[in-house]
């Protein structure tokens, strides 16, 4: 595996490096990347790493599960291998904070959960949703507050402004998503249902938008925004709905009984709030305004 730091960069300049032609391909399952604390100064705390397992002391690194077609979270640079985004940014700078490194995985994304569920990794960090249903067998450490956004074509030939307008149309999704959750919900009180195209990223679901296959496709906001304003210039894809829908936090996952790590990570995470690492973050990706100011554990309570 590849050693590399990972410095934090600015929406701005990354903006273009997401997508390959119109769209960023997916991701490729089963690469590989090895990150060392970031170049960043950020200090590390003896009294945070010493609230790490004792393995993960002595081994000074764990592995980490992630899909990279989820810009701006997680996706490829232009070089196709290094895996860059706002969440792996949070990631070099909570390491770092607790004294180790980490290996970077990047995989499906219908894969994640069953890996970790594996060992295979020792968290998850793919802008995965918090759910109740998620935290029957996992651990959300949550560090950011994300709405959902309906993508559709510019101009927006169906009139789509709400889930209950995508009634009786083809919609995409990423597959095993909390978006399909919704979808699925809308479908059902829909009086002619919802046609609903599970994909296996995020950039795949967007693709039916854009070659006329389904009417929209529905993805966290961060996300259906950084695509419709990088896509063909920005004129490509539009945010369809004005009004909030069913804003949710996300978290790193962790396998139920990891607590000492679950209570490393919201520590570490919590320190760079308290500091302004968190904030000057999520800012370079103008994202600022979903940002928390607890990090808590599995705050979502539905």
């Amino acid at each position: 595996m590849m050693s590399s730091t990972l410095p934090a960069r600015p929406i701005a300049a990354a903006a273009a490096l997401a997508l390959s032609g119109l769209l960023l391909a997916g991701c490729a399952g089963g690469a590989s990347t090895e990150s060392e604390a970031p170049e960043t100064a950020i200090s590390a705390d003896e009294e945070l790493h010493a609230m790490l397992p004792a393995d993960v002391q002595e081994s000074g690194s764990v592995v980490v599960g992630t899909e990279a077609g989820y810009a701006p979270y997680e996706y490829m640079d232009t070089d196709g291998s290094t895996i860059i985004g706002l969440d792996i940014d949070l990631l070099d700078a909570v390491t770092a904070r607790l004294g180790i490194e980490y290996t970077l995985e990047n995989v499906a994304f219908d894969t994640l959960l069953p890996s970790l569920d594996a060992e295979r990794f020792d968290l998850v960090v793919a802008g995965m949703t918090d759910t109740v249903e998620r935290q029957a067998n996992y651990d959300f450490v949550d560090y950011f507050m994300a709405d959902q956004a309906i993508i559709v074509a510019a101009g927006n030939p169906e009139g789509i402004g709400t889930l209950a307008d995508l009634c009786g149309h083809p919609v995409s999704v990423l597959v095993d998503s909390t978006q399909q959750g919704i979808l699925e919900a809308q479908s059902a009180e829909c009086d002619e249902p919802i046609e609903i195209l599970t994909q296996p990223t995020d950039s795949d679901a967007l693709l039916q938008v854009q070659q006329g296959r389904t009417v929209a496709m529905l993805t966290q906001e961060a996300t259906g925004r950084y695509n419709a304003a990088q896509i063909g210039g920005g004129q490509a894809f539009e945010v369809a709905n004005t009004e909030s829908i069913d804003p949710s936090p996300l978290g790193y996952v962790f396998k139920k009984g990891d607590d000492e790590l679950v209570a490393a990570f919201q520590a570490g995470l919590q320190s760079l709030v308290d500091d302004g690492t968190y904030g000057e973050i999520l800012a370079s990706y103008e994202l600022e305004s979903s940002g928390l100011d607890e990090i808590t554990v599995n705050g979502a309570d539905e």
